[in-house]
């Protein structure tokens, strides 16, 4: 009796420890939040460094499930982690990544940002490109999310990305030089990255 008791709460102290592992790693994949960001200076693989800084402003303010709190008009941190120059008019790869959000006390929130959409500096104002074209950023994006933009609403340029990858984004142009002009919109998503913590300005 003693031995079927001993057993029994075994399987319910298993039974347990399986269902917090799997709400512990529900937490680690939740969705991210969608909204859009301007970059601010043109990238143009053409003179662009690997590692150099790049930086997107939130058009809006936004909230996310998991406790991110960012206003409008933050600005998004990142670099260009990689580059390849056309050569001869062949192909050009640039990827971005961004990693933190700088606050107006001047902390840094690391943030895990995915692009969802990439867009011309002319889609919010009048055709080809209107803001009803772009449309809104999806509220949600699912940390499976995978994007394959192809070319044409960025002239020759297609992007791909993965909520799951490194970089938020990588962009392509099989034919010359992608360059992503100041005032390009992205559609992004974002959350706190792993291990969240406030550093200071610099860090």
């Amino acid at each position: 009796m003693r031995v079927i008791t001993t057993l029994r709460n075994l399987s319910l102290g298993v039974a347990t420890a399986s269902f917090l592992l799997a709400g512990a790693a529900f937490a680690e994949s939740s969705d991210l939040t969608g909204v859009t960001a301007r970059l601010d200076h043109t990238i143009d693989a053409q003179n662009a460094q690997q590692g150099q800084q790049v930086e997107a402003k939130l058009d809006r303010a936004v909230k996310t499930g998991s406790g991110l709190d960012l206003p409008k008009g933050t600005e998004l941190m990142g670099m260009v982690s990689r580059v390849q120059a056309s050569q001869n008019g062949g192909p050009s790869v640039v990827s971005l990544t961004f990693t933190k959000a700088e606050l107006k006390d001047g902390k840094f929130v690391p943030v895990k940002v995915t692009l969802v959409g990439a867009y011309p500096s002319s889609a919010g104002g009048a055709a080809p490109y209107g803001m009803q074209t772009m449309g809104p950023a999806p509220r949600h994006i699912s940390p499976r999310e995978k994007i394959d933009q192809e070319p044409g609403l960025l002239s020759h340029v297609s992007m791909v990305a993965s909520a799951r990858g490194k970089n938020s984004a990588t962009f392509r142009d099989k034919d010359g030089n992608v360059k992503l002009n100041a005032g390009t919109y992205f559609q992004i998503g974002i959350a706190p990255a792993s291990g969240n913590t406030m550093m200071n300005a610099g860090a």
